[in-house]
């Protein structure tokens, strides 16, 4: 059976009555404690052992009985009134401690998600079900996607959650598995590239070329942003970063615009031709430095 705490609370009433009443009893008998054997005293005392002793103790122990068989009867009669009343409680209290420890855990793993990349912090206070709710429900994903445009190109919020709220709508796009958006357009991308290139944060500047460079947007001024990050950039990851970019517009041009695609060959080679930064030579040559590749290139620019 559960120990509850009512019935602690009476317990302890009582054998604090009973060791109290001890030691008035005892006071009278000091020699009673040199006896060889001595019988340990009961909660409930026999009404032989008042006639053993002065009759002031024999009228204490009664009333001693008295209350100890009182106290016995109300611990039955609340048993009896709700046998399971205190154990379902104390398994409440126990359960909701249980969650509250594991929100708690979950509040610390996502401050600790924050801290380690804020870029990617929104992830932790998405809704369990954001996956299957943007994909069963496609006026709420409208709206998502429309809030995080509007975040992106708002200039009053920090680079950072303008960047976080690209991340997301990317991520949106692969959830739908969409190749394209309304809501993701050069406009967004073009935007968070114009603030790496003015940001003096080098981890912001990085973490805001890679995203653009997955950016499965097409455009001739996202072509000119990688030549430019290319060529005057002095971080060699941020140079390979931007001839990546520049080399996935070539290609995602061959499927979608056939002069594109001639205007992309044709400015890779000139730039990888004509330059005269061996940088920008050696980050290209991990693109494009391949005889075969070469060859592609020159061939769909017509030459």
């Amino acid at each position: 059976m559960a120990i509850n705490k009512g019935t602690i609370a009476i317990t302890i009433a009582t054998l604090a009555l009973v060791i109290s009443c001890y030691g008035v009893f005892f006071q009278d008998k000091p020699g009673s404690l040199n006896e060889p054997e001595q019988q340990p005293l009961r909660a409930t005392v026999s009404d032989s052992t008042a006639a053993q002793y002065p009759q002031s103790n024999a009228a204490l122990i009664d009333e001693l009985n008295k209350k100890v068989n009182s106290l016995q009867r109300q611990i039955a009669h609340i048993k009896l009134q709700a046998p399971g009343s205190y154990q379902e409680q104390n398994t409440d209290e126990f359960k909701e401690l249980v969650l509250n420890v594991l929100a708690e855990k979950q509040q610390q793993e996502a401050e600790e998600l924050r801290e380690q990349n804020p870029l990617y912090g929104f992830y932790a206070d998405l809704p369990k079900d954001y996956d299957l709710r943007i994909k069963s429900d496609p006026d709420y994903a409208k709206q998502i996607n429309a809030q995080l445009r509007e975040q992106i190109l708002d200039p009053n919020m920090t680079d950072l959650d303008r960047l976080a709220a690209l991340s997301q709508l990317q991520m949106n796009m692969f959830i739908l598995n969409k190749s394209s958006m309304p809501e993701y357009d050069y406009e967004v991308v073009g935007n968070i590239l114009n603030l790496a290139n003015s940001s003096s944060d080098e981890k912001f500047k990085i973490q805001a070329i890679e995203l653009t460079t997955q950016a499965p947007i097409l455009d001739q001024r996202l072509a000119e942003q990688f030549t430019n990050l290319l060529e005057r950039d002095s971080n060699d990851y941020v140079r390979r970063l931007a001839a990546q970019g520049l080399v996935a517009q070539y290609y995602q041009s061959q499927n979608q615009k056939d002069d594109y695609t001639q205007q992309m060959a044709q400015h890779l080679l000139a730039v990888y031709n004509d330059t005269s930064d061996s940088a920008v030579r050696a980050a290209l040559d991990e693109m494009i430095g391949n005889q075969d590749i070469l060859d592609e290139l020159r061939k769909s620019a017509g030459y």
